[in-house]
């Protein structure tokens, strides 16, 4: 008869960030002897690990804590743990509720010695201390583990926010900005193109602000568009503050694709100085004007907020006329959501709820049009092409992302995975294109 091999599960939501971090927590428990498991039942560690950006997530973490409350009282050496931005935020409220671990987004490193302890019968643990301001750089980051890896995939290179956006929980669930070495980033990104990585995003709350002392994020790119093997490169979250020149002059480079991720949040100066965003419509629009000019064809998608405290029905209209004016390609739309512990969730003039809905309703039909248009000018033209393997609604075809960051789909067979193909565009739609194979 075999020892049991112990298991865990691990429920992620919220931002990439937090899909890295779950990442990164396997990682850890792999390398104690855990193994995955999609069955909560044969878990022996399920790990929540969380998102405070939006009030939905947090309540869908309270119900799961209930749940596992009673099958705890089946299984008692069933750990709980919760993680991320709600685990910062909550702290010590959360065993209340049932976790027997509550881990901050800066101790994911302390997983394994945590467990240990509570194994050891050394009772419920949190362990949410972050970095002083003004006092650290670096951050403790997990290795991947060696073994097969994907064709693209997302690399950390900072944490923290030094932003304070009024709205925003992440400067206090992630702390203050820590940028990882130039010489990790590197080393890392070059092990996952030995192991056949053709794509990695850059991720982090604010990449523009990538600062370890060594090297700034456009040297940073220069040097990682050396790497043999490694055929993409993207980045995301840009602040508009921060874009710089350099920046700029650095997207012309061979590797990285021509797609910027970039959040306006406002096309109203007043609504952004009262965001805390430390920029005007005028430089933003400025920003807009020098991409498109040093690069042709760049895809512009951004994050638009409606329903503001205090926003105004004049100043709604000049978000819709900056977004009319400006054509990103796509947009993440959504109305003030108040989270406690944030600036704007205290503020006088709260938007009505009706009242949010109805502009929201009016920004997404006026992007919906927008991003239709926009793809269907591309119909006709040869995209260079990521193959990721079959579509899942329609095996016939294949599916991969475009360099400008779309979807498309088109027939083909399935040895064409994981290679760079040419295919003209037939037909755009909301989602993306259809498309055929270009001839050579």
């Amino acid at each position: 008869m075999t020892d049991h091999q112990p298991a865990y599960k691990i429920l992620t939501w919220g931002c990439q960030m937090n899909d890295d971090d779950s990442r990164q927590m396997a990682n850890l428990l792999e390398q104690m002897g855990y193994r995955a498991t999609q069955e909560e039942s044969d878990a022996d560690i399920i790990l929540l690990n969380t998102c405070s950006v939006r009030a939905m997530p947090e309540q869908k973490v309270r119900s799961k804590l209930g749940e596992y409350r009673l099958m705890k009282q089946e299984r008692p050496n069933l750990i709980v743990g919760v993680c991320g931005c709600m685990a910062q935020r909550e702290g010590k409220r959360l065993l209340s509720r049932g976790a027997d671990l509550v881990l901050g987004t800066a101790a994911i490193h302390d997983l394994p010695m945590l467990i240990e302890q509570i194994r050891q019968g050394r009772g419920r643990i949190v362990a949410d201390a972050l970095p002083e301001r003004g006092k650290s750089n670096g951050h403790a980051h997990v290795s991947r583990v060696t073994g097969q890896v994907g064709l693209k995939t997302f690399v950390p290179i900072m944490y923290g926010c030094n932003n304070f956006c009024a709205y925003c929980v992440v400067p206090s669930a992630r702390g203050p900005e820590r940028s990882r070495t130039a010489e990790e980033v590197v080393a890392e990104i070059t092990d996952l193109a030995d192991r056949g990585c053709m794509e990695v995003t850059l991720i982090g709350q604010n990449v523009n602000s990538y600062a370890p002392g060594d090297m700034d994020f456009a040297g940073l790119l220069s040097t990682l568009n050396e790497i043999e093997g490694l055929e993409r490169i993207r980045f995301m979250t840009s602040h508009p503050k921060d874009l710089s020149d350099r920046l700029i002059e650095a997207m012309t480079l061979p590797k990285v694709c021509e797609h910027l991720h970039l959040p306006i949040q406002s096309g109203d100066d007043e609504v952004l100085r009262r965001m805390g965003r430390k920029y005007t419509v005028a430089h933003y629009k400025s920003l807009v004007k020098k991409l498109r000019d040093r690069i042709p064809g760049i895809s512009l998608t951004t994050d638009v907020m409606v329903g503001f405290p205090g926003e105004t029905e004049e100043q709604f209209q000049n978000t819709l006329q900056t977004v009319q004016e400006i054509r990103f390609d796509a947009a993440f739309t959504f109305a003030f959501n108040p989270r406690p512990g944030t600036a704007a969730a205290g503020m006088a003039d709260q938007v009505e709820g009706s009242v949010k809905r109805r502009r929201l309703s009016k920004l997404i039909a006026v992007q919906n049009r927008i991003t239709l248009e926009q793809g269907s000018s591309h119909i006709g033209e040869v995209c260079e092409v990521l193959v990721e393997g079959p579509s899942e609604k329609d095996p016939t075809r294949m599916t991969g992302y475009t360099r400008t960051n779309k979807t498309i789909n088109f027939p083909g067979d399935e040895e064409l995975t994981g290679k760079l193909v040419n295919v003209k565009v037939t037909s755009a739609h909301p989602w993306g294109y259809m498309g055929e194979m270009a001839d050579g």
